[in-house]
């Protein structure tokens, strides 16, 4: 876990508003005011989001050494003394890139950190992290002969918005942990792609969630539209990819085709339109499979019959226990078998 035995050495608060509504930003001058009871706080609200799963690292269309992020990173780990100056660098950058209309006005906290837990290793890191969601809380203090009520508004310990956890691995080689409160919203991608200018690197966890993408995407439209596949077969190929991904250590392209896709003509047709979007992926045809990853899109995998707006059918498995017919009258039915009813 990243927090454990992690060490916060210094903090500078920036806030940094909407350049499309031009906001402006305000640097400080100096580092925050650090109150060491409450470390464990900050390290909860700045690391505890983060996840170790998804790991990515700096890239740039043209040359690397342009990434701007990058730059700043190095300076900072390169002399300490750079840190104040490197954050305002950093806020400089965030600002002009906060040109979305739904990016809100927020703190921006650079964190300089030691002894980050990673990989095995204890690890200096920089940390990246933006509070736009302000929120208000009850104070309650004790007088002398009763107890005063009032407000305030802060941060929710699991409030963070977005944040980036910059890793130095080795003397030149990083790996950063993001997270992004909005997900894959189109008013958040500028923090991966055009602030921080990312690429996931490809590990078990991108893999396995790459390869469960385009085999779902394969099964929701290929099938329906090359085979004559009724839908709860195509439920049935969703339930056996995910089965074959549950109970299985590595993933094996050929021994897949087998288990999942019995018809050759499938076969082909996966192939087909999985091979190219794999190798640009850098997915190999043979890796160990993520647990995790695999838990994670199993949500997306919905085993779900649904029959107009009256009923929604879960098929689990056993396909041979339903059956598709059609009445004298015209009207579409499936009959389901069962041996008991809980």
């Amino acid at each position: 876990m990243i927090i454990s035995d992690s060490k916060i050495n210094s903090i500078i608060t920036h806030q940094v508003g909407n350049k499309l509504r031009d906001e402006g930003y305000t640097l400080s001058e100096e580092a925050s005011d650090i109150n060491e009871e409450s470390e464990e706080y900050y390290l909860k609200y700045f690391l505890e989001v983060l996840k170790t799963d998804e790991k990515y690292r700096f890239s740039h269309p043209t040359d690397i050494e342009l990434n701007e992020v990058l730059n700043i990173t190095q300076k900072v780990f390169d002399d300490s003394a750079a840190f104040l100056e490197a954050s305002q660098d950093i806020a400089k950058l965030l600002y002009s890139h906060s040109e979305h209309p739904k990016i809100n006005e927020g703190a921006l906290n650079v964190v300089s950190f030691s002894d980050v837990a990673y990989s095995g290793m204890k690890c200096k890191a920089l940390g990246i992290f933006k509070s736009e969601t302000n929120v208000p809380f009850l104070k309650i203090e004790k007088n002398f002969k009763n107890y005063s009520l009032t407000h305030d508004t802060g941060y929710e310990l699991n409030g963070l918005d977005k944040g980036a956890l910059i890793i130095r691995v080795t003397f030149n080689e990083y790996e950063v942990i993001v997270f992004d409160k909005n997900g894959s919203r189109s008013d958040s991608k500028f923090w991966i792609d055009d602030f921080l200018q990312l690429e996931l690197i490809s590990n078990e966890f991108y893999q396995t969630t790459e390869l469960m993408k385009v085999t779902k995407e394969f099964i929701k439209t290929t099938v329906s539209e090359e085979f004559e596949i009724s839908k709860p077969d195509q439920i049935d190929l969703l339930n056996r990819s995910m089965d074959y991904l549950k109970n299985t250590e590595t993933y094996d392209k050929n021994e897949f085709l087998d288990t999942v896709l019995h018809d050759e003509g499938l076969k082909q047709s996966y192939k087909t339109f999985t091979d190219d979007h794999l190798s640009v992926m850098n997915v190999p045809e043979s890796f160990t499979i993520s647990e995790v990853a695999v838990k994670k899109m199993q949500r997306s995998f919905k085993s779900v019959l649904k029959l107009d707006k009256n009923f929604h059918v879960y098929i689990h498995g056993d396909r041979d226990k339903i059956e598709k017919g059609v009445d004298e009258n015209g009207r579409k039915y499936y009959k389901i078998y069962f041996e008991k009813e809980d």
